[in-house]
């Protein structure tokens, strides 16, 4: 799977998408919960993770405090 051109693909949707709402779509896809905006090609990514059924999940920590 060629990801670059992937992601070049899914840009100039965004963008057209972008011009015809009058606000930014970045965020506004389905697969862009999935996204890691850290990442190279991050539509792209996000768009494989979403098609192979992944999910991000978050680590929570917790701080424990006395009650004294």
């Amino acid at each position: 799977m060629d990801f670059k051109a992937q992601q070049e693909r899914f840009d100039a949707i965004k963008w057209y998408d972008s011009i015809v709402a009058g606000t930014d779509r970045c965020g506004s896809y389905e697969f862009c919960k999935l996204c890691c905006k850290e990442e190279e090609n991050p539509c792209a990514n996000a768009a494989y993770r979403y098609r192979k059924g992944w999910m991000r999940l978050a680590t929570v920590r917790f701080k424990i405090v006395d009650k004294e």
